[in-house]
């Protein structure tokens, strides 16, 4: 085994060992991590000094990138508007231990283990670019250039038999459905995206797809909802933003029964 897997292999045992917590372990590369406190009020404290603090702070990844041992943890605020922000602790041979992050981002970020570096990403998604950064230990974390969102061409409504549709936003890979959202939408579209992208989710019921969303913070005010009948290979969408009244496209004297009764049900939050 190799010096660098044995390292890993070591930490990892004794920081996810059954009932053994971050603050039990006093001692990392001749320094006191901990963490400490309850949620919401929960701390990472590096030599007894507070360096983070929020509701929920965990340590997920324990690494050696460019010969420098580093630590990658997650914070969040607890609920499930926002997805957990990373945040890195490298050790140098010389010096203190250094923190970079938490990521400024509320989608959810992954990432990429480099010999040489960490590659950080959000996806992209309609209305808003994948982000992209770097981590090294000489230079911390840099922002790269985005990714701009684009529907895939090979996708379409056959793809949808393979049943991978989870989030209701998703429905804008698929080529020929995001055609016929943005005839149904128009000038809406960017309304519709700011709500579909937010926190939701969606299930397949038979052949047929639904979906709804809602606005990250402002579930009980705005929401979103997307109808994909398969048999007839079309899209049912409504929404309503913050003060608004619902929309719906096409006129709801179009829908077919099943998706008129999707529509009914999701509606009546706001009656």
């Amino acid at each position: 085994m190799s010096s660098r897997l044995l390292f890993r292999t070591c930490i990892i045992a004794i920081l996810l060992a059954p009932g053994v917590l971050a603050a039990d372990v006093s001692r990392f590369f001749g320094h006191e991590i901990a963490i400490t406190g309850e949620n919401p009020e929960r701390s990472l404290e590096i030599d007894g000094r507070s360096v983070l603090k929020d509701a929920i702070i965990s340590i997920s990844e324990v690494t050696v990138i460019g010969g420098v041992p580093t630590l990658v943890g997650e914070r969040s605020a607890g609920g499930n508007a926002c997805d957990a922000s990373p945040f890195i602790i490298s050790f140098p041979q010389s010096g203190q231990p250094r923190i970079d992050g938490p990521i400024d981002s509320c989608a959810y970020v992954s990432r990429e283990i480099k010999r040489d570096s960490i590659l950080f990403s959000t996806p992209a998604v309609p209305g808003s670019d994948g982000e992209r950064w770097s981590w090294t230990p000489a230079d911390g974390l840099k922002k790269s250039t985005s990714v701009a969102f684009k529907a895939d061409a090979a996708k379409g409504w056959a793809t949808l038999r393979e049943r991978t549709l989870e989030h209701p936003a998703d429905v804008f890979s698929f080529s020929e459905i995001a055609d016929q959202l943005s005839s149904l939408l128009g000038t809406d579209r960017s309304a519709f995206e700011d709500i579909i992208t937010g926190v939701g989710g969606g299930e397949f019921r038979g052949d047929n797809y639904i979906g709804t969303a809602c606005t990250r913070h402002m579930c009980d005010s705005t929401g979103a909802i997307v109808f994909l009948s398969t048999t007839d290979r079309k899209v049912y969408v409504a929404w309503k933003t913050d003060g608004e009244k619902i929309v719906v496209r096409p006129p709801v004297k179009e829908w077919p029964d099943e998706p008129r009764q999707a529509l009914k049900t999701w509606a009546v939050k706001w009656k």
